[in-house]
Order: C-alpha cells, then structure tokens, then sequence
C-alpha cells in the first residue's frame, strides 16, 4: 500500500496546483472586463504572490476526502456484497429452477410411459374388438347368406310348383280346348254331313221294290264350292239301279252343302246313305 504521507503530500500538491490555476483564470478574466475589447490581451507582468495555506483546512479537507473515500468503498462493498447476495440467490433460485425443470422432465417421461402403456392397451383392446367385430359380422353375413339361400330356394321352389301348376291347368285348357275343337269339329263335321245327307236324299228319287232297310257308303270328291267331281258307292245292300239311282242323286244335288267353318272342309268324303222307309 502506498505510505499515509506519501498520499497527504501528493493531495497538497495538487490543491496548490489547482488554487495557483484558479488565481490566473480569475486574473485572465478581470483584465478583459477592463479593456473591454473582444480582442485577447496581453497579460500583465504581475509578479505571483505566494499565499500561505492553512495546514489545518487541508488536514480536514483530507479527512473529509477520506471519509468520502472510506464511504464509497464501504458503499461499493456494501453494493458488491449485495451483488453477491443477489447472485448466490439466483444461482440458489437456478439450481432450483433446474431441480423443479428435472422433476417436471422426470414426472413427464413417467407420465408419457404410462401414457404409451395405456395407449398400448387401448390399442390391443381395440384390435381384439375389431377382430371380434369381424368375426361377428362374418357369422352375420354367413347367416344372412345361408337364409338369403335358403329364401332363394323355397321362392325357387314356390315359382316351379307355381310353374308346374300354371303348366298343369295350361295342358288340361289345352286338352280340353282341343278336345272342345274335335268335338266342335265332330258336331260341326256330322252337322256338314248330314246337310249333305239331307240333301242327297232329297234329291233321290227312289226305284220301284226298293225296301226300307237300304244302306249305302257313298264316297264323294268336291269342289272347293262343294260342286260333286266325282262319286263312288261302297258297300251298298241295293241292286244295281238302286245304286245308279243313289249315284245320280248325289251329282243332281251339286253342289252339296258347305260347312260352317272352312277348315273342316274335306274334297274327299265318305257318308253313309240311309234313306229309311221314305217313299
């Protein structure tokens, strides 16, 4: 450290330096009021006077320096403890702040673990209920399937009983339509024959001796208008001008009578001639 001495002498010093400034600044100053010119002025050769100092008002202005000194430092130390203070709190408050943030890591990695494990479990859940969904669902369909099936097959079954039914009553129509037509075609046939009987007979004129129980199968060719082409006599019972006689009243009575429905109509025809006990 630098001797107590050594530090007055040096502070002494420099306040006689700064007094001996002062007094040539003051000095500077009156001799330019005087000349009153903006102009600078020589200074004047004065000779210095030398001043003496009171050693007693350096000694307190150096006490009170050093007191001034002593409470700065004081101060400083006092505002570097205080400093001190401060930081060791905020290093407290760090390590703190960093066991808390360590704690929170620490809870959230427990946390996410747990949370990953229960996650793990939903998804192993939910895994068995889609495959159990599944499962369902394929025993539905299957089910569904086999009844859709089995209603194909019983509708199957109803359209070809309905079919063979419908086929049945379309046969026995068919049947008893055809047989209708045969018997209408029999009634309307034996209906045209006798017509032509009828008219045959009409136009015969009978032989002498001939007896009531005569009977020929006359065989006739016609015309689309019914007109005789030609005629012919099966078996017949009669003699020989009964039967010529039968022969002429078949052409005498062309044409012969049409029948009501043209597709009965035969070119060819046989029909028995029976003309009783007519005279």
């Amino acid at each position: 450290m630098i001797p107590r001495r050594a530090t007055q002498r040096a502070w002494i010093q420099s306040l006689l330096l700064h007094g001996l400034i002062l007094v040539l600044l003051v000095v500077g100053i009156r001799s330019a009021l005087v000349h009153g010119s903006g102009e600078p002025v020589p200074p004047a050769a004065h000779p210095v006077q030398a001043r003496v100092v009171n050693g007693k008002a350096v000694e307190q202005a150096w006490a009170a320096y050093q007191k001034r000194r002593q409470e700065r430092e004081q101060a400083r130390e006092e505002q570097a403890q205080a400093l001190a203070a401060k930081a060791a709190r905020a290093r407290a408050e760090q390590r703190a702040a960093a066991a808390h943030l360590a704690a929170l890591r620490a809870e959230q990695a427990r946390a996410l673990i747990a949370q990953k494990a229960a996650l793990a479990r939903l998804q192993t859940e939910k895994l068995a209920q889609q495959k159990a969904l599944a499962a369902m669902a394929a025993r539905q369909a299957a089910a569904h399937e086999a009844q859709v099936q089995a209603l194909q097959a019983l509708q199957a079954e109803r359209r070809r009983a309905v079919q063979a039914a419908e086929a049945r009553k379309r046969a026995e129509q068919e049947a008893e339509a055809a047989a209708a037509a045969r018997e209408r075609r029999r009634s309307e046939l034996s209906a045209w024959v006798a017509a032509i009987r009828s008219q045959v007979e009409n136009a015969w004129i009978r032989p002498p001796g001939v007896h009531g129980d005569l009977s020929c199968a006359v065989s006739v060719t016609l015309a689309p208008g019914g007109g005789v082409v030609a005629a012919h006599l099966g078996q017949c019972n009669g003699s020989a001008s009964v039967r010529q006689s039968v022969l002429t009243a078949v052409f005498r009575a062309s044409p012969l009578p049409m029948p009501t429905d043209p597709a009965i109509f035969k070119r060819h025809l046989i029909f028995d001639f029976h003309p009783g006990s007519v005279p």
